[in-house]
């Protein structure tokens, strides 16, 4: 799982459904990238960046700081 994703996700009041939908991906698209069995686009992963604020390499993390 990717812990880092996840909390800012929910640092940002994100539910899965509604960030999945900001990102133009089905939320099934979305748990999978949260929980790491996909790895998702770097095209994705610029748009998250962009929403969370965060680096992506920061938000591929599996573990949070």
């Amino acid at each position: 799982m990717r812990n880092n994703l996840r909390s800012c996700r929910l640092e940002h009041g994100y539910t899965q459904t509604a960030l999945s939908k900001k990102l133009g991906i089905t939320v099934t698209q979305y748990q999978r990238i949260e929980s790491g069995s996909s790895d998702g686009s770097l095209k994705l992963w610029i748009e998250m960046k962009r929403i969370l604020g965060n680096p992506i390499d920061y938000l591929i993390e599996n573990t949070s700081i």
